[in-house]
């Protein structure tokens, strides 16, 4: 099998990657087709998934998340 390349405008990918899929002989390796994130993205994501560790131990008890009245008399 042979590995193609394709640059397509981010407008057009929808409608390329539709034809692409009914195409029996193509096969779309999605991880490849995923845009690189900027720094800023990365550190938002890494924020976020830090957000939702914190969640996940909060509901396992093992810690305690203040809540919305103690954040807001912090402001």
């Amino acid at each position: 099998m042979t590995e193609l390349t394709v640059n397509i405008p981010d407008s057009k990918l929808p409608f390329f990657m539709l034809l692409a899929k009914e195409l029996d002989f193509v096969v779309v390796d999605e991880k490849k087709t995923a845009k690189k994130l900027t720094a800023k993205q990365k550190k938002w994501v890494e924020g976020f998934k830090a957000s939702l560790n914190e969640v996940d131990l909060h509901t396992q008890g093992k810690i305690k998340l203040k809540s919305a009245q103690e954040f807001l008399d912090e402001l």
